[in-house]
């Protein structure tokens, strides 16, 4: 847009030249007219070069609004051939060269503008954004100080000043800066919230907490605020708070999805499960294409035991065409539930399909398979994906279970094993796999060791205590592997196979 400032200078210009060539009144004689004809004639060059600089002016402010950056700067410099003392057009010229990356000249373009009007912002505020560009951060701080000799209050620079030196990592100076701005614009919801920000990026919530909650007050329909003040109260555990704060964005803007999930969450963290399902249920309206809502209910199902409910959620998205591999893997998970390993196949089998680089599904496809007896079948697929980039440690950790359970090529499985406790080491399973696979090759020093490190971490296993107890008693002693297979019988009392190692105790000393 065309300075108004710069037009009224121009024209006002321009009167006073007019002006003064027509001051004197009539003539005399001829040679006193003849005098006022020459003088006028001398002057006349000067209103036309002003003329003449404005037209120019004009025109480059034109290209500037169609981004014509190049004709904007030729226009510039045709009305500084005409006119060099102004110090617009220098700023304009100098921020047409900084849209072209031409720093050194807009710098000194710039410099020029300053030295025939110091007070001219725009000026300074151009010069800081060239030094931010080239890191020179202590120059441009500089040049928002010059300027703010001239404007101390001015919010258009202090707002600058604390975005450098947010971009600086110094937050503490930029809070300092907008608390110097909240001293003029009192009641500015923006200026409020952003010191909220600065004061949480600082880890001072209390202070973030208490500029978010004014910024609100001021604007009650300010949505980020709101957003914001909840995530503070997240962070500070005031659930209760952090979700009335959710609320009050869904009233303003019922379509705002991120309010409904994170009322979801909030929901099903303090166990208030039907409030969660609901707030997933709206943000199955608003995303009509998205998967996690129906996830999150189905998880929310299956941990109360509620399958039919979870199943009734994944088959609602497949008739949405929702059809997601994750849907498939999950409506595979019930199968298993329900032992239906047939069934369960089919489901992983399409998810995999939709999936091929995802090897958990690939996985639970060949555990299925094993558990339908099609253990060599499963068993290729696992050794793919080991041979492949994924390190799965259940993977590992099952395939060389099964290698144990087969009792061959034990080395292989020892291999497995070991892979899979150093990608989880605190896993008591996998020790445990590995104090069996020790076993079944006879190191039984070895096993012992294994097995005993997994009845520590996992004491009410009672797969784990028969495993300990078998090797005890290939040792031979009795005494100690009674007493891990009755401890595993409490355990699993259900487990009759234990009850007959414990009888067959009895026929030894």
């Amino acid at each position: 847009m065309i300075s108004v400032r710069l037009i009224v200078f121009f024209f006002i210009y321009l009167a006073c030249v007019l002006l003064s060539a027509g001051t004197q009144t009539g003539c005399s004689y001829a040679g006193q007219a003849e005098s006022e004809a020459d003088r006028s004639a001398g002057e006349a060059p000067e209103t036309k070069a002003l003329s003449k600089a404005l037209t120019h002016y004009v025109m480059g402010d034109i290209y500037d609004s169609f981004a014509d950056t190049q004709s904007a700067i030729e226009e510039y410099e045709k009305a500084l051939s005409y006119k060099d003392d102004v110090a617009e057009i220098y700023i304009n010229l100098g921020a047409d060269l900084l849209i072209q990356g031409k720093l050194d000249e807009s710098v000194s373009t710039l410099d020029k503008a300053i030295e025939m009007e110091p007070e001219n912002l725009k000026a300074y505020l151009l010069l800081a954004i060239i030094y931010t560009i080239r890191g020179q951060f202590q120059k441009a701080e500089a040049e928002h100080k010059r300027a703010l000799e001239y404007e101390p209050d001015n919010v258009k620079v202090l707002t600058f000043l604390s975005d450098l030196y947010v971009v600086q990592q110094k937050l503490d100076e930029a809070a300092r800066v907008y608390e110097k701005i909240l001293k003029i614009k009192q009641d500015d919801a923006l200026v409020y919230f952003n010191l909220g920000i600065l004061y949480s990026k600082l880890d001072k919530f209390d202070k973030a907490e208490e500029n978010l909650d004014r910024a609100v007050q001021v604007d009650p329909d300010y949505i980020e605020g709101h957003m914001v003040l909840g995530f503070i109260y997240e962070i500070k555990g005031e659930y209760a708070a952090a979700i009335e704060q959710y609320g009050k964005v869904a009233e303003i803007d019922p379509l705002s999805k991120e309010a409904h999930l994170r009322l979801a969450q909030l929901y099903y963290k303090l166990g208030q499960l039907d409030n969660a399902i609901e707030q997933n249920q709206v943000l199955m309206q608003l995303d009509v294409y998205s998967f996690e809502p129906y996830i999150r209910n189905f998880n929310i199902y299956v941990s109360v035991g509620a399958y039919a409910q979870a199943e009734e959620v994944l088959k609602a998205a497949l008739r949405k065409d929702i059809s997601h591999a994750i849907i498939y893997s999950s409506l595979g998970y019930l199968a298993t539930q329900r032992k239906d390993y047939v069934q369960a196949i089919e489901y992983y089998a399409i998810a995999a399909k939709k999936e091929p680089a995802n090897n958990m599904y690939r996985f639970y496809l060949a555990a299925s398979m094993d558990r339908t007896g099609e253990r060599e079948k499963a068993m290729r697929i696992m050794e793919e994906i080991v041979s492949g980039d994924g390190d799965l440690p259940e993977v590992y950790n099952y395939l060389g279970y099964l290698y144990v359970e087969e009792g061959r090529d034990l080395d292989r499985a020892i291999e497995l094993i070991k892979r899979a406790i150093e990608l989880d080491p605190g896993n008591g399973a996998y020790i445990d796999s590995l104090g069996w696979a020790y076993y079944k090759k006879g190191m039984f020093d070895e096993a012992l060791r294994e097995l005993k490190k997994a009845v520590g971490y996992l004491p009410g296993d009672s797969e784990v205590r028969d495993h300990l107890g078998e090797v005890y008693s290939a040792k031979g002693d009795v005494k100690r592997a009674r007493k891990e297979w009755e401890e595993a019988l409490k355990l699993d009392p259900a487990n009759t196979a234990i009850g007959e190692k414990l009888d067959n105790l009895k026929t030894k000393k």
